[in-house]
């Protein structure tokens, strides 16, 4: 097989990102950059649910966490409990797992491992005003 179409179907990505988050204690999280098959999905989510403004963000740092996977059903049968209410879904478990400010970390997270070069909470915050 020829070398640049190796190369094509094997490019070189980035290791997943491991990081903590101070509210977690020792608890180590790790994150991925997403295909854009998968993206495409995250905004189809976004359309039919209708998110607005930063909860737009929240299926693609859903899907991106690696650990803790938010599809894990113990951790959405956990989450359920502790909630008192049904967690179905990875955007469900995020939502209800961490604070805005951690979500924002996240996201920030994501946007520097993933070198996406546009700022989307500031395009978001832009949009509404």
């Amino acid at each position: 097989m020829d070398k640049s179409l190796m190369q094509f179907l094997h490019p070189d990505r980035k290791p997943n990102a491991t990081f903590k988050l101070n509210s977690f204690g020792d608890a180590e999280f790790e994150m991925r950059v997403l295909t854009a098959d998968e993206m495409a999905q995250m905004s189809a989510e976004v359309q039919t649910k209708g998110f607005k403004g930063l909860e737009a963000l929240y299926p693609t740092i859903a899907a991106s966490l690696v650990r803790p996977n938010l599809r894990s059903a113990e951790l959405l049968d956990a989450l359920s409990e502790r909630e008192g209410r049904k967690i179905l879904s990875p955007t469900d478990a995020l939502k209800s797992m961490f604070t805005a400010g951690e979500i924002g970390a996240l996201l920030s997270i994501y946007n520097e491992h993933a070198d996406v070069t546009v700022d989307f909470g500031k395009k978001v915050e832009e949009a509404k005003n």
